[in-house]
C-alpha cells in the first residue's frame, strides 16, 4: 500500500523539478471549475460501500502558465452494500499545488496534490427518522488529468484523484474520476 502512495509522490516531485527547470514567464491567471464524476471506495472501505456520484467546484490561481494553487471542495456520498438506509458522505475542502505540462498540441496534462480537511457524515434511516453523526479528519490527495481547450478562456478537464483520509482507527481511501468545465479570466 505504501508503494501506491510513494510512487505518485515521487512522480510529482521529479515532474515538478523538471518542469521548474523549464519555467516560462507567463502572467497570472484565475480559473473557476465545476466537475462531476464517480467515487470508488478502496481497501477495507470498498468491502462495505458501493461507488457513488461525486461533484465538486474549485478555484485555481496560476502564478505562471505552469504552476498554481487550487482551493476546492467535493461531495461524495457512498451507499452501503448491506442496506440502502445507511450512507457515508465525504465533503473534502482541499488546498492543492497544480503543475501543468503544456505541450505543442492543444492538450495540457497536469498533476495536482495537496492537503485537506475531510468532513464526514454517517447517516442511518430508521423508518421515517434519520440519525447522523459527523466528524472531520485531515487527509491528502494526489491526482492528474488532461485539459482540452475549447476556446482561449474555456477548457474541458478530465482527471482522477486518490484520496487518503486519516480516520480514527485507520486510513479510509477512495478514488474519484470525473470531467469538468473550467473558465479562465
Amino acid at each position: 500500500m505504501k508503494k501506491f502512495v510513494v510512487l505518485p509522490l515521487l512522480l510529482l516531485v521529479f515532474g515538478a523539478t523538471a518542469a521548474f527547470a523549464q519555467m516560462e514567464a507567463a502572467g497570472p491567471t484565475w480559473m473557476l471549475e465545476g466537475n462531476i464524476g464517480y467515487g470508488l471506495p478502496m481497501g477495507d472501505f470498498k468491502d462495505g460501500f458501493d461507488g457513488a456520484v461525486a461533484a465538486g467546484a474549485s478555484g485555481c490561481y496560476m502564478f505562471t502558465g505552469k504552476y498554481g494553487l487550487e482551493l476546492g471542495a467535493e461531495w461524495v456520498k457512498f451507499p452501503t452494500k448491506a442496506s440502502s438506509d445507511f450512507t457515508f458522505q465525504f465533503i473534502p475542502v482541499m488546498a492543492d499545488f497544480v503543475a501543468n505540462f503544456p505541450m505543442s498540441a492543444p492538450v495540457v496534462p497536469y498533476l495536482k496534490g495537496g492537503l485537506g480537511v475531510y468532513f464526514e457524515t454517517a447517516e442511518v434511516k430508521i423508518g421515517s427518522v434519520k440519525v447522523s453523526e459527523s466528524t472531520n479528519d485531515f487527509g491528502f490527495n494526489l491526482g492528474g488529468g488532461v485539459k482540452f481547450p475549447l476556446s482561449e478562456t474555456t477548457v474541458i478537464d478530465i482527471g482522477a484523484r486518490f484520496h487518503n483520509v486519516m480516520t480514527e482507527d485507520e486510513s479510509t481511501q477512495y478514488f474519484t474520476v470525473g470531467a469538468g468545465i473550467g473558465f479562465m479570466f
